[in-house]
């Protein structure tokens, strides 16, 4: 037994050791290289297997179980990432805060149009404009948005102005101007936007860039849609034989090693836009990484994460397999936005991601005397 027990510790150090290349690829960002975005994704991974190691060692071992609990203590830095406890003091934040502006992001999956054409769901896209009409939001930003002018139910554009969303922001051309079917990054106001740029990385991936005047002040909002992961781990997991799965198994993994690719290239982009600002900024979107990788941390070096400050649970934001991922974030510019509330609303189930609300005031600096 004793041989045993030291050959699976044996084991066990190498992988503290594998564990501390992770934790330092997530902590310091170092390298965009694609092999390290496989090492950083694995880190929920790493987590429950020191948790179970813990437990295992703690019984068979106790001084062994130190190492375990040790690493889990290391790991200290990345709870916020993870798992938010609501905090104490958020209702009384909210009756006492000053003006907010309401932000909400938004992959709405085309609206269910594929299913609507395909005959197996025509509800969704009425009840999914039903649903944005009453929000709430001051501010919506969409990825994969979709817009038909004048062929129900996909003429959004009107329905959302009807409801009091006066001002938009699509891509390159006006929608006036395009006669043809709209897809893709959206941005939608109930206050003035006075100023827009964008860039697209693809037919819908993309920035797109807004200066909203919001009472007497102006605040900049960059909607984000990165490289898309299309995982189609559904059809991976409905393979009956080894070769599907052999088969399915090699794209998935070629898939994913291109989007680290891709979309460290496309956040290089996105943090020479955040230093730019001369405003206040929210940057919102389906950023298609989770919260230990490559972009997110490259982000978070420059803005506060909402989830991290005032999320509830662990904040999944995915509607598929897998669902137990968080790809789609706000941050904001802690210097000049003070962060209220945020939801991921789970309960909202029309698209395959979740929608996310944040609620923002205006920080009141002080004047120095």
């Amino acid at each position: 037994m004793r041989w045993l027990t030291g050959t699976l510790y044996f084991f066990y150090v190498l992988f503290a050791f594998y564990t501390l290349v992770v934790y330092a690829l997530c902590y310091w960002v170092p390298t965009s290289h694609w092999l390290a975005g496989f090492l950083m994704i694995s880190f929920p991974l790493v987590l429950a297997a020191h948790l179970g190691a813990l437990f295992f060692w703690a019984v068979v071992d106790l001084r062994r179980a130190l190492l375990p609990a040790f690493l889990l203590a290391l790991s200290y830095p990345f709870w916020a990432r993870t798992f938010q406890v609501p905090s104490s003091e958020q209702a009384d934040t909210l009756s006492l805060a000053p003006p907010s502006l309401k932000v909400l992001s938004y992959n709405v999956y085309h609206f269910g149009s594929q299913n609507f054409y395909q005959g197996t769901d025509k509800s969704t896209p009425e009840q999914l404009q039903q649903w944005l009409a009453r929000s709430g939001a001051d501010v919506m930003c969409f990825q994969e948005f979709y817009n038909i002018p004048k062929r129900p139910p996909f003429d959004v554009v009107e329905q959302l102005r009807n409801a009091g969303y006066r001002y938009t922001a699509f891509p390159k051309y006006p929608l006036e101007s395009t006669p043809t079917t709209v897809t893709g990054l959206a941005v939608f106001s109930k206050y003035p936007i006075i100023a827009k740029r964008d860039t697209l990385f693809g037919d819908q991936n993309g920035l797109i860039q807004v200066d909203i005047r919001w009472r007497q002040d102006t605040i900049r909002l960059i909607d984000v849609h990165l490289y898309s992961m299309t995982l189609k781990l559904d059809k991976l997991a409905n393979q009956k034989e080894y070769r599907g799965v052999k088969r399915e198994t090699r794209g998935t993994l070629s898939r994913i090693r291109t989007g680290f690719v891709e979309r460290a290239d496309q956040v290089d982009l996105l943090e020479a836009w955040i230093r730019e600002s001369p405003y206040p900024l929210l940057v919102c979107g389906d950023f298609n990484e989770t919260a230990y990788s490559y972009s997110y941390g490259r982000v978070r070096r420059q803005l506060t994460n909402a989830f991290e400050q005032r999320g509830r649970g662990f904040g999944f934001t995915f509607n598929q397999l897998p669902y137990f991922i968080r790809i789609d974030h706000q941050y904001y510019d802690p210097a000049h936005l003070t962060l209220t509330d945020f939801q991921t609303l789970r309960q909202v189930p029309y698209s395959d991601h979740y929608p996310l609300l944040g609620t923002y005031t205006l920080r009141q600096l002080q004047v120095p005397e």
